[in-house]
């Protein structure tokens, strides 16, 4: 199955970057999801009878978090094509924006002490008229401010 960003691209205009959610902006379900597998582990380790049905509750619950935030991950696309940004989120409810470049007016990047140090950062699109909401733990947000610079520079 293409992508929603494939799918959309104009005949002629080509991808220039892709950018991804960070794996740490879901450090927090991923580390809940290990809880419940060792609550499950826990459980078994037991052997009583009525701690098996707990385990297997417990690594369901486990599973679903890693999964839920797995999804959500993969279905956001982020991409700068020569002719406009596309955003999108979302699996069954999608949520889309689009903005030419010719209305892009600044691309801001916010990153902490810990966003810096593990190469992450909000990134909100600012053009005339309106903006992008922001999009949150982007991985190498300061690659994709660069490839916009590169684009929006007319070549001479």
């Amino acid at each position: 199955m293409a992508s929603y960003v494939e799918s959309v691209l104009a005949p002629g205009e080509r991808v220039v970057h892709r950018a991804a959610i960070s794996h740490w902006n879901y450090v927090l379900s991923y580390l809940m999801g290990v809880v419940c597998f060792a609550i499950a582990a826990g459980a078994l380790a037991s052997q009583r009878q009525e701690r098996a049905v707990i385990a297997a509750v417990a690594a369901l619950i486990g599973l679903a978090i890693i999964l839920v935030a797995a999804i959500r991950r993969a279905t956001t696309e982020l991409v700068l094509t020569d002719r406009r940004i596309i955003a999108k989120r979302g699996f069954i409810r999608r949520d889309t924006v689009e903005m030419n470049l010719a209305k892009v007016e600044s691309l801001h990047v916010n990153q902490g002490l810990l966003g810096r140090l593990l190469n992450f950062g909000d990134v909100a699109v600012v053009g005339t008229g309106s903006s992008l909401e922001p999009l949150r733990g982007i991985s190498r947000p300061l690659e994709l401010r660069r490839k916009l610079g590169e684009i929006a520079r007319p070549s001479g």
